[in-house]
């Protein structure tokens, strides 16, 4: 999961730092940097995985490629962006070969940079130009108090002897070219990987796949495993083809039957927790099943009524599928890691929004829980009502409130100052401390203006 992220250079971020809870909602109106947010976590995400860092900015990214850096003035753009995320890893990691590994540290921090230029072709390019991979020293990780004390070293195991002094990923200029070092995991010295960046193409963590190097493998996969909830109806309504091979939901909500299909072979007893949970928030419907119709070969989801009669996929309504969907993913195991869900109240009605945040909360993670997958998730939102909803867990260190607005700001480029509109995401004050300074007078404004942001409830209400 990410604790921690900052970002200069994307889009609307200057110099903007952000820290995450197991559930963590962005509140705001339109166009105040909510969605910015989450395209900044899908491009480091792809940045984790694509062979080409040109394929990470061209994929499920708005705008063109010179559009992803910060834009300065009507014909400016920056020309460097740079990311700095933390996170808490699984405590083992497996690669691609079956091979496995235990972590000696859990808590990481990586660091990349990417700048555009023109290459000799007059073409507009890109390419890394700095990267690093840490273990955050126990003493220095803020973050952790959020962690229980009984639990703190399952999830962040003692190192007592042979503690790591060297990153796991560093750049360092050697023969006055700036190259990438990635020493051997485990050890302080022994044989060096090195990568010169010379108009490097990919980053280097993307190109690790073997436990031999497993903290940057464990990096990777985390940031692999971000998912971004985008659910359409008609792909949630449709039974799924076995000839896809596909048995995980997408974002959009396509082979949510087969999913379901293979959690019931895994446990049927997930069904029947499944069929309760769906049922506590929406009575009428008593039971959920999956049905194998070979004949047509796909699988078929439908819910049986207090009436009796069964209503497939097909007739349901988009929130009856957005809450079923949520029920599944938390019975499904094969769903860990950072799930990402913009305005989750879409297609939902208001009175079943309460339904909603509490799966919401189910499907992060109790660290108290030992048992539980590491999960997390991060919701932005204009609903007043969620907002409200969620301002119910005041005093919840795992459940944060993020107000999100634009703001405008004096900054220098080239010797030259320029106005610019940033995204600024400042935690509401519940009782819940942030590691990030904040004034007081940002923390009393952005809990008035939030308090305005939810008085609009109330006119909604009376209008």
């Amino acid at each position: 999961m990410i604790t921690y992220i900052k970002i200069n250079g994307f889009k609307s971020f200057q110099n903007f730092e952000m820290e995450f809870t197991p559930l963590s909602i962005i509140a705001g109106t339109n166009a105040s940097g909510k969605s910015n947010l989450f395209d900044a976590l899908r491009l480091i995400s792809h940045l984790a995985e694509a062979e080409k860092i040109h394929n990470a900015f061209r994929k499920e990214q708005r705008g063109e490629m010179y559009e992803l850096f910060s834009q300065l003035d009507e014909n400016t753009h920056s020309r460097e962006m740079e990311f700095c995320i933390e996170m808490l890893v699984n405590r083992t990691i497996k690669d691609a070969w079956g091979g496995e590994a235990n972590l000696k540290y859990t808590r990481l921090r990586y660091e990349l940079k990417i700048r555009r230029f023109i290459n000799r072709s007059g073409i507009e390019d890109i390419e890394v130009t700095y990267e690093w991979l840490e273990n955050l020293k126990h003493q220095d990780d803020k973050w952790i108090k959020f962690l229980p004390k009984e639990t703190l070293t399952y999830w962040r195991p003692k190192v007592e002897t042979g503690k790591r002094g060297i990153p796991y990923i560093y750049t360092e200029s050697i023969n006055e070219i700036l190259t990438v070092v990635v020493p051997q995991d485990g050890s302080q010295g022994g044989n060096k990987r090195t990568y010169p960046l010379t108009n490097a193409s990919r980053t280097v963590l993307s190109s690790i796949d073997s436990v031999d190097f497993k903290h940057i493998l464990a990096a990777k996969e985390e940031m692999k495993s971000w998912r971004f909830l985008q659910l359409n109806p008609e792909d949630l309504r449709m039974p799924t083809s076995k000839k896809t091979g596909e048995d995980v939901i997408s974002p959009s909500g396509k082979n949510l039957a087969a999913a379901l299909y293979r959690i019931n072979l895994d446990d049927a007893y997930s069904l029947v927790e499944i069929s309760r949970k769906l049922n506590s928030f929406l009575p009428n419907f008593t039971e959920v099943m999956i049905k194998d119709d070979i004949a047509n070969k796909q699988f078929i989801i439908s819910l049986k009524g207090t009436d009796g009669k069964e209503y497939t996929s097909r007739v349901l309504s988009e929130g009856t599928l957005r809450l079923l969907t949520l029920c599944v993913l938390e019975q499904d195991m094969k769903h860990t890691g950072l799930l990402c869900f913009e305005e989750p109240e879409n297609g939902i009605h208001p009175f079943r929004i309460k339904a909603t945040v509490e799966l919401l909360k189910d499907l992060s993670i109790d660290f108290t829980n030992l048992n539980m997958p590491l999960r997390q998730v991060i919701v932005n939102t204009h609903s007043p009502v969620l907002v409200s909803e969620m301002y119910k867990f005041k005093g919840d260190k795992y459940v944060s409130i993020h107000f999100a607005e634009m703001i405008s700001r004096i900054a220098t480029f080239d010797n030259k100052k320029v106005k610019l509109f940033v995204s600024k995401i400042t935690p509401v004050a519940m009782d819940a401390e942030s590691t990030i300074e904040f004034t007081e007078y940002e923390r009393k404004i952005t809990l008035h203006r939030i308090k305005e942001y939810l008085q609009t409830l109330d006119v909604e209400a009376n209008s």
